[in-house]
């Protein structure tokens, strides 16, 4: 007896892979019916972080919410690690990621990308008095502070080979342990080490040179979402010409205006 052609073995593998991976109605037909663009973002200061008051504010979430504003739909932020937000998107608990996420080879292979909306480069910020130069941090005892799965910790593992990286959940952590004296550097992505320096020159400064990479920062969709996809870049190209993206940056990126939001104010009597 003959097995089954090429074509039908083909055909069965085909559903098997499909059944492996959850299904999804089209990201923006989902959205529409649920009326709520569901966006996952990471807290990360400037893109996403909580005021006193719990609300979100950064610039991934203006951009997030004047996307979802163009819809026509609510926005419902989830809030994920940073190194969750690809598993995240392919269990369908968000339609798309907005955090400042940069377009490398190995995400390619696991999700689609827009049109990039922003660019950034990784740079290193050190303690006063600390090592002066790139290459004095590339040394065993030399402690480097990183973001788990940021595109920081790939860069410096590559750049300092010899130097022992400490990856941490959060950016809160990763700055701690630079200001508590467990780590001689923090390794992240344009503008968190100029705008650590900035805000305590007395305390911190910048590793010159130019930086370990330079960046292209995206959204992030499931594959086969073609019609979101093509929705975001035609919505990145709107809003770069009219100026929307331009002013989001500058405000959250090249100043700290923003920063006493995240403080909380004196108490009440």
């Amino acid at each position: 007896m003959r097995g089954p052609g090429p074509i039908l073995v083909a055909l069965c593998l085909s559903s098997i892979s499909l059944a492996a991976r959850p299904a999804f109605a089209d990201a923006l037909d989902a959205a529409a019916k649920r009326g709520a663009l569901r966006v996952c973002i990471a807290d990360f200061a400037p893109y996403a972080a909580k005021t006193p008051k719990g609300n979100w504010i950064g610039r991934e979430v203006d951009i997030a919410d004047r996307l979802a504003a163009d819809l026509e739909l609510k926005l419902d932020l989830v809030a994920t690690p940073f190194g969750d937000l690809i598993p995240a998107l392919d269990r369908g608990d968000c339609d798309l990621v907005a955090a400042s996420l940069s377009i490398t080879p190995e995400r390619l292979r696991k999700v689609w990308f827009s049109r990039p909306y922003g660019e950034s480069g990784v740079r290193l910020v050190i303690r006063k008095g600390g090592a002066a130069a790139l290459p004095d941090l590339d040394k065993p005892d030399a402690a480097i502070a990183v973001v788990r799965g940021r595109v920081a910790e790939t860069a410096v593992r590559a750049a300092l080979p010899q130097a022992a990286i400490q990856a941490y959940p959060t950016l809160a952590a990763a700055q701690a342990a630079l200001a508590e004296g467990k780590a001689d550097a923090l390794a992240e992505s344009s503008p968190t080490p100029d705008l650590l320096a900035a805000d305590a020159p007395d305390r911190f400064a910048l590793i010159g040179g130019e930086p370990l990479t330079r960046d292209a920062e995206a959204f992030a969709v499931r594959k086969g979402e073609a019609d979101l996809l093509n929705y975001l870049n035609g919505w990145v190209e709107i809003r770069r010409r009219d100026g929307f993206l331009a002013r989001t940056d500058a405000y959250w990126l090249t100043g700290l205006d923003w920063a006493g939001r995240l403080k909380a104010g004196p108490a009440k009597p």
